[in-house]
């Protein structure tokens, strides 16, 4: 599975859309700076599971290979980083 995320902060928080083998657009309302990646992960992993998935994020490869149990963590630090 391939995915790629386009993540943009708003003046209500951050959208995020999906494209790929999975689509989707996520709008956060206000969630604290803090939590905003792991908010988008987990509504992300609500919606499909990425085991063995390729991310790319705001065109950057982010995993070759991403599991979802494993790489939770680093998953959320890159979609705060965006």
């Amino acid at each position: 599975m391939k995915i790629t995320l386009n993540i943009e902060r708003t003046d209500r928080g951050v959208r995020v859309v999906a494209t790929g083998d999975y689509q989707d657009a996520i709008e956060t309302t206000l969630v604290p700076r803090e939590r905003i990646g792991r908010f988008v992960a987990d509504l992300i992993l609500n919606r499909v599971y990425l085991r063995g998935a390729q991310i790319i994020v705001n065109d950057a490869i982010a995993f070759e290979a991403f599991d979802a149990n494993e790489d939770f963590d680093a998953f959320a630090k890159l979609i705060d980083a965006a």
